[in-house]
């Protein structure tokens, strides 16, 4: 069974972590679920719902998110030990470039 964990408490974002793709999104309750992709996008990847345009810099979190909600920009990532220790206060966002 699929998990999506909401992360509290980091600002007003909806993030969520998550074991693998969701089917729909658990804030909108949209399928409009997409892959995450970092960096200038094309002009077609604007207009392309099977992408998630994250932009060209990196979220503070320890690892990117995998997929997005292309309707209420809720972002998904990955239930890691490296993000588990990051939220509960046992290291840095900065630690992911060491």
């Amino acid at each position: 069974m699929a998990y999506c964990k909401e992360i509290k408490d980091y600002e007003d974002h909806k993030w969520y972590l998550i074991d693998r793709k969701p089917s729909k999104c658990p804030h909108c309750g949209n399928k409009t679920i997409a892959k995450a992709v970092l960096g200038y996008p094309l002009e077609e990847d604007w207009y392309n719902d099977k992408i998630f345009n994250i932009g060209c810099l990196p979220t503070p979190f320890p690892e990117q998110e995998k997929f997005g909600c292309n309707t209420c920009d809720s972002r998904f990532f990955k239930d890691t030990p490296k993000a588990r220790a990051y939220l509960n206060g046992e290291s840095e966002w900065y630690d992911q470039y060491d």
